[in-house]
Order: structure tokens, then sequence, then C-alpha cells
């Protein structure tokens, strides 16, 4: 079986905004090649809410290329072969409005959306996002980095075909109920679902890890256990907490949860009360003002004037502080 897996990340709610790219390229049914590109975004304008999801920041792509010198390398890899994507329509989107804004011809390939094959062939899972479906699957991933997230995509594809026992990926597609679409110079094909879905045998089968936790297990664990016993016992009595951003090990639910557990007190907002701010933003120190969320500004704003509040990752939190 042979395919493109691709994953971009954006600065900004712009689709023509791409600021990486991930590539993982299958052959026969194995990845052969792995392909991760920084791109500098013709509008160098980062929004805190993407920068909270993905990490990346102004300062690391400032002397990245542009998007028309990235995609002559990533060509080779899309040009007349099938090219598949976890929620293709975004991604998609992002390639044929960042050709457009540099006036780049599209290439020709196939595509379909490994998101819409998981919802349909997985339908008794909570959701068909990318790590929920490969928790399910047992593959464990560093989620919203692009390469990461185009290989753990590649999986999801490999998994169903060798599930349904067949290569081709228009049997595949009629099996799974989805469409496939096609972009080509000059326009594009959507791709619509379409027809009944067969259902995974996996059904009856535990998760080998949390969907929301990056930790293995030994034994099926729920969340809240996973979460429990990856990390130590962490003493947060008196402590006034407020969470910035999505976080990587564990829902927001779940962190609040563990906050209140360990004897903390979740705040949804900051103020002089705040002793804490968990935050995924890298290299804070980097970030002028109107890159930062609402609630990391403020903090900023009340250190400077004097209030000890610490600003933690969610690693050092989980550590109690180190």
């Amino acid at each position: 079986m042979n395919f493109t897996a691709i994953d971009f990340e954006t600065a900004n709610e712009k689709r023509s905004s791409p600021c990486s790219v991930g590539i993982t390229v299958v052959e026969n049914g194995q990845i052969t090649g792995e392909h991760y590109f920084l791109i500098r975004p013709k509008e160098m304008r980062f929004v805190p809410m993407n920068i909270m999801i993905h990490g990346i920041t102004p300062d690391q792509v400032e002397d990245a290329d542009e998007f028309d010198i990235v995609f002559e390398k990533i060509r080779p890899y899309l040009e007349n072969r099938l090219v598949i994507a976890h929620n293709a329509s975004f991604d998609m989107s992002v390639l044929r409005n960042t050709l457009d804004l540099y006036q780049i011809p599209y290439p020709s390939f196939d595509y379909c959306c490994t998101m819409v094959m998981a919802r349909h062939f997985y339908p008794y899972l909570e959701n068909a996002k990318l790590n929920t479906v490969n928790a399910h699957l047992g593959y464990s991933f560093s989620h919203h980095q692009a390469l990461a997230d185009a290989s753990a995509c590649a999986n999801v594809l490999l998994e169903i075909a060798r599930e349904l026992g067949t290569n081709d990926i228009k049997e595949i597609a009629k099996a799974t109920g989805i469409g496939i679409g096609h972009v080509y110079p000059g326009g594009y094909t959507a791709a619509k679902s379409g027809g009944k879905s067969q259902v995974s045998c996996r059904k009856d089968r535990p998760l080998t890890f949390s969907p929301s936790a990056p930790f293995a297990a030994s034994t099926p664990l729920s969340s809240s256990e996973s979460i429990s016993r990856a990390v130590p016992y962490n003493d947060l009595t008196g402590k006034r907490i407020v969470l910035t951003g999505p976080l990587k090990s564990m829902t927001r639910g779940e962190a609040i949860g563990y906050i209140t557990d360990h004897g903390g007190t979740y705040l949804s907002s900051v103020s002089k009360k705040t002793n804490m701010l968990v935050t995924n933003v890298p290299n804070i120190d980097r970030l002028r003002p109107e890159q930062m969320s609402t609630k990391l500004r403020k903090a900023m704003s009340l250190i400077s004037s004097g209030l000890p509040i610490q600003i933690l990752t969610e690693d050092e939190f989980l550590r109690g502080g180190h």
C-alpha cells in the first residue's frame, strides 16, 4: 500500500498561514520516509490559541523558508499519489489556500480523510480525534506536532487496511463508507461520504493507552487512574490554580479533578489571588503581549507588579513545580 500522510499546523485563523508541515511516506505498507519543515508564514502573525496548540512561536520560524520553497521539497510526495490527512478538509484547505496565495498551480492527487474513515469504522469510540483513535489502536505519539500527527494518521489507515485485509484504497473507502477526493491543476473535487460502513472487530477490546495521556499502561486504566499513576503525588493544598490553553496529558476536566484531588482550588481566571498558572506555551519570555493569551498576559502583568505567581509548564506542574 503506497500513500503520503500530511499534517499542517497554522500560525493563525487563516488557512493560508501554515507554520509547519509533516509528511510521512508509506511504501508497500511500511513507513519509508518522514519529513518535517518549519514554515515562515507570509503574514507573520501568530495567535495565542494556535501557539498553545502546537507550541510553535514566531522566533522559531523567523529564519525558516516560506511555503513556496517548502512546497518544492514536498511536491514529489504529493504528485500523483494517494494523500491522506486526519480532518482532510482542514489540511487540503490549508494546502489549496496557500498555493493560491503564492499563485502556485495545484498538483494532481487523490485524497481521503482518516478522521471520517475512523468515525465510521470505530463508531463506538467517544470521538474520532487522532489521539483517541490511536489510543484505541495502541499507538502513542506527541499530538499536535505535525510529523508525529502525520505518522499517527498513516497508522490509522494501515490498521484499518490490515483489519479489512486489503490494500486497495477503493475497497477500503467502500468498506468504511467514505469518498475519495481529487486535487488537480485548476480545482478540486471534495471527498464526500457515502454508503454504509463496516464496524471494526476491535469493538470489544480494551484501550491500551489513555486517549488523553502519552503514558503506556501495562493494564487498561481509566483516564483518572492513568493520570494518578503516571505522575508523582503533588501537594497543592491551599494553591489557587488557573489553566490556560489545551493540555497534552489530560483533558481540562481531568486537570480540574487532579487539582481538587490534591488539595488545590481551580480558578477560571487570573486574579491577585492566583498562585499558579499552567500553560503549554514554550519560551513565554520571547512572546509579545499580543501573542499571549488573556490569562497569560494578566499573570505577567501581576508578576511585574510584584505578585509571586508561578507560571509552570504542564510537566513542571505535574512534578510539583520542579
